[in-house]
């Protein structure tokens, strides 16, 4: 069994500021992977825009899950959701201990068209299409396109007077003109009409509610900073970062199909009583 294994997670976006300076703290990001990441012999691709972030680990197992728990750990990532964990034969992104992806006008549609189709609800993103869509972009956007094909053989001079011996003995087809089009009935014109604005409000509805979620989150953090409670907020976060790092955990051995002894769960942390 090969021990290089891929993880693709997704999270969202808790960078508070400007445009200019959540890309300076996505560099920070990036600089702190580039020197921790070869020290473990990890490798992969990372994306964000206003909502969300999107990455591909790859590596040794140890190294993969000791990079995902230092993220986990980040205040800069919620709802950090485990999407992929697998063994794989080989890496898909040698190259870069960290490439940064989606400075494109199409990456950030693609990454947009991805959260549109999981209704902007992180569970519901597929880990392959996410892989896919950071691997093409990687491609794209670092000038690494696939070579080219082979040029195709020169073609070989047409014998015209030959052809023409040839089919002269052949039956000549009967041309058959075709029936014209029927016009598309105008109830089923207005119900594409129809279910295109039905589309696009509902597309609305979901920007407006993750907008209002994240408004919540903030509020939620100033309310507990304010009576006292951002200790028990944060272990709380913990909490859940450890489940989440248990389920990575679990999800990496049970795609590994090891029947060897298990190693000891990391500990819980620690919660404070009421």
């Amino acid at each position: 069994m090969s021990d290089l294994y891929r993880l693709v997670y997704a999270s969202k976006n808790l960078l508070n500021g400007s445009e200019p300076e959540a890309r300076a703290a996505v560099e920070t990001i990036l600089d702190a992977s580039r020197r921790n990441n070869p020290r473990v012999g990890v490798t992969g691709a990372l994306m964000f825009n206003d909502g969300a972030f999107a990455q591909v680990l790859e590596g040794p197992q140890k190294g993969v899950e000791d990079t995902f728990e230092r993220i986990q750990r980040d205040l800069r990532h919620g709802d950090v959701t485990v999407l992929e964990c697998r063994p794989v034969t080989e890496r898909s992104f040698a190259e870069w201990s960290m490439a940064f992806v989606g400075r494109s006008t199409g990456g950030q549609a693609a990454w947009s068209r991805l959260a549109t189709e999981s209704g902007f609800d992180l569970r519901r993103l597929d880990g392959d299409e996410v892989f896919s869509m950071l691997h093409g972009l990687v491609l794209e956007e670092e000038g690494m396109a696939a070579p080219p094909a082979a040029p195709p053989p020169a073609p070989r001079a047409l014998d015209t007077a030959r052809l023409r011996e040839e089919i002269a003995p052949l039956p000549r087809p009967q041309v058959v003109p075709s029936p014209a089009p029927e016009p598309v009935p105008a109830r089923i014109a207005g119900d594409a009409a129809a279910i295109a604005i039905l589309k696009a409000a509902l597309a609305e509805e979901r920007t407006r509610t993750t907008t209002l979620r994240s408004e919540l989150d903030a509020l939620r953090v100033a309310l507990a900073e304010a009576e006292g409670r951002l200790d028990h907020l944060r272990e709380q976060r913990d909490l859940w970062r450890y489940r989440s790092r248990v389920l990575a955990t679990a999800l990496c051995e049970d795609a590994d199909g090891d029947d060897a002894v298990q190693e000891d769960e990391p500990a819980a942390p620690a919660r404070a009583v009421a």
